[in-house]
């Protein structure tokens, strides 16, 4: 019995709020916060020869291309290592060649010596075809 009560309903308080129109523009925040990031690509290299690295031309993080020198070598070693390669090479090509030179002859002459026998046992075999051949065609030989 709402409407026999003298009572008046309370109010709702009134709370002033103050209104701007909405525009366009851009909005320049900065957020600071710890993260962990990982690279799109990532490759380990290693060098062919082992050597000290003298000086590095890139940096972790650095973007690189295929190709692209990142680091150098300390090639005093290297130097000396190519000379003495080098040397080895030259003696291994002169005993190679010292071989060859030595058994090449040697088996060009054997199989010289191995042909001439072969020809020579082929001939005497021809021979002893045809004389048969022929005595067979004169009828000195019966015919099996």
């Amino acid at each position: 019995m709402a409407g026999c009560s003298k009572e008046e309903k309370e109010k709702d308080p009134v709370v002033t709020v103050q209104v701007t129109p909405a525009k366009r523009a851009t909005i320049s925040q900065t957020v600071s916060a710890e993260a962990v990031i990982y690279p799109l690509e990532q490759a380990t290299i290693a060098p062919k020869i082992t050597a000290p690295i003298t000086e590095f031309k890139v940096r972790r993080g650095d973007r690189v291309r295929k190709g692209q020198l990142l680091a150098t070598l300390e090639n005093k070693d290297l130097a000396g290592q190519a000379e003495a390669s080098q040397g080895q090479f030259e003696q291994a090509d002169a005993g190679f060649k010292t071989s060859v030179d030595a058994t090449i002859p040697q088996q060009l002459q054997k199989a010289q010596l191995d042909a001439d026998a072969a020809k020579a046992a082929f001939e005497a075999q021809q021979r002893v075809y045809d004389s048969r051949k022929e005595l067979f065609q004169q009828g000195a030989l019966p015919q099996r």
